[in-house]
């Protein structure tokens, strides 16, 4: 999967399945990746795009889809 390079102080990157509709995201602090599942691919391309993904994130990504922790840095 492709990350896209975020410069934030909470979210170093993230990448997108279209195919099966899923959200990775890499925390900057950490390295803890999460995976949100069902989220649609118009979302991401929203999230790119923001210019303040933190907001964005905590705003409509986290708390409102499935989500599974995969990894910690």
């Amino acid at each position: 999967m492709f990350r896209f390079k975020f410069a934030t102080m909470t979210i170093a990157s993230a990448g997108y399945d279209a195919q099966r509709a899923l959200l990775e995201v890499e925390f900057a602090q950490d390295g803890q990746i999460i995976r949100y599942y069902e989220v649609p691919e118009e979302l991401w391309y929203r999230f790119k795009r923001e210019s303040s993904p933190d907001i964005f994130f905590h705003k409509f990504i986290k708390g409102c889809y499935v989500e599974k922790r995969i990894s910690v840095g």
